[in-house]
């Protein structure tokens, strides 16, 4: 048994051992380690030759090699045009940006009950709350659905301030999710978190 334990725990180690860019016999060992005759103990000189199949190598999937093979690419290529890089150039706009009077506070917002008070506060002012709660999925639904999530951070941060006064009696802003975080990385190759922390800036 001690022999069988001794193995598992070897397999175990080379399982989670990762070498790349040269041959190794980690296969070779894999699978005598878990051969029932090497582990029963009863082997002798002829073993190898008896058992061919030992010398066959491992079909790994190669996640780590494949993922910086395609970072690789991206880098040194750029975006590939699977991801929609296509076609001509968009059309130079000059998009108008509403320049909005910021009201006068009239009463504590529900993120500063939050910062200050806590979420016990912050759940307790959500149900005293009398109006009608609002969250905006312009810069999330909207922006996904009628804009394949191209947008830059740049882009929203232009809009960033007129948001922040004609919203700032909304419940939330939707600003996130699966589409949004992957063209952010792959397509727009931004960081993600770069843009949270800014538009959280922008728009308190």
């Amino acid at each position: 048994q001690k022999r069988k334990d001794a193995a598992a725990k070897l397999v175990r180690a080379l399982r989670e051992f990762r070498v790349r860019g040269v041959a190794t016999n980690k296969s070779f060992l894999l699978h005598v380690l878990e051969n029932e005759e090497f582990l029963s103990g009863v082997v002798d000189t002829g073993f190898i030759a008896a058992n061919p199949h030992l010398l066959e190598p491992l079909k790994e999937k190669d996640r780590a090699q494949k993922l910086l093979h395609y970072i690789g690419e991206v880098i040194v290529n750029g975006t590939p045009k699977s991801l929609g890089a296509v076609g001509a150039p968009p059309s130079v706009t000059d998009p108008m940006v509403p320049v909005l009077e910021p009201k006068p506070k009239t009463k504590t917002s529900l993120k500063e009950t939050f910062d200050k008070e806590g979420p016990e506060a912050f759940a307790k002012a959500v149900r005293a709350n009398e109006g009608l709660l609002i969250t905006d999925t312009t810069w999330r639904d909207a922006h996904q659905s009628l804009l394949a999530t191209r947008m830059r951070t740049v882009d929203m941060l232009n809009i960033a301030e007129a948001n922040n006064v004609a919203l700032a009696n909304a419940y939330s802003l939707e600003n996130w999710g699966g589409a949004t975080f992957d063209v952010c990385m792959r397509f727009l190759r931004e960081c993600p978190w770069d843009r949270l922390a800014n538009m959280r800036e922008a728009v308190p």
